[in-house]
């Protein structure tokens, strides 16, 4: 998997920045400087008018011309606040996302984020951080990304750990082993070839994160068995094209 480089999609960093400037000046002026300046424009304008007309000679009109003001400031910055805002959205629904800049912004964006999505999965230390159900997730989205397919009336209800998986008509039993400790069982081996069966696979796929002792090696060799420790796991997850 390639590095999306800037180049790539005809933009340059300094592009970047100045769009995201250019964006955020327009939203503040739509959403804060004209609404705000307009608005308070137009109540001065109307209460000099209402002050000229209704001269307060008491302190108790002046409170209460105070107030009126207030209320008439309130709705001539929340009429203008709404129509710009509607116009900020109608900016950057319409025409923001018809520019060139804006394409290519938002391919680099998203190939920028999948290639950080998997190249944080080929690390050894994400895999051996993850919690049980966390660790099984994440190795089931690998293979759902290359084209496995689950099975879910295959499952056993009773066992939370283990799948049944299709890939070109051929059917794989699924189990995750995230003990502290490695896999070191063979009688494990043979219980979970039992159930492989009895569910009608092809082959057995284990999935260790603190990897399989010497003796499970040599035990699974023959059996349709495939064992994966972290680093099968990365090796699976290099496979992956997009």
């Amino acid at each position: 998997m390639k590095v999306p480089t800037f180049q790539k999609f005809g933009i340059t960093k300094a592009r970047i920045s100045t769009v995201e400037n250019r964006d955020k000046k327009i939203s503040d002026i739509l959403t804060h400087h004209l609404t705000i300046g307009i608005g308070l424009a137009f109540g001065l304008v109307l209460y000099i008018i209402y002050f000229a007309k209704v001269q307060p000679e008491s302190f108790i009109q002046i409170v209460v011309q105070i107030f009126l003001f207030g209320s008439i400031g309130i709705i001539c910055v929340g009429i203008p606040a709404l129509l710009f805002k509607l116009a900020e959205m109608f900016y950057f629904k319409h025409i923001k996302t018809r520019t060139s800049d804006y394409y290519a912004i938002e391919s680099y964006t998203a190939d920028r984020e999948n290639y950080d999505f998997w190249k944080l999965r080929m690390d050894f230390s994400f895999w051996n951080k993850l919690d049980g159900l966390s660790f099984e997730k994440e190795v089931m989205n690998l293979y759902l990304h290359l084209g496995y397919t689950e099975n879910a009336e295959l499952n056993n209800s009773d066992i939370e750990n283990e799948r049944v998986l299709c890939y070109s008509e051929k059917l794989y039993y699924f189990t995750f082993y995230t003990k502290i400790t490695e896999f070191k069982e063979s009688i494990e081996i043979d219980n979970l070839l039992e159930r492989m069966q009895n569910a009608g696979c092809n082959e057995l796929n284990i999935y260790s994160q603190k990897g399989f002792s010497k003796k499970i090696n040599e035990y699974s060799k023959d059996n349709p068995v495939n064992l994966f420790d972290i680093n099968g796991i990365i090796k699976v997850a290099r496979t992956i094209k997009n």
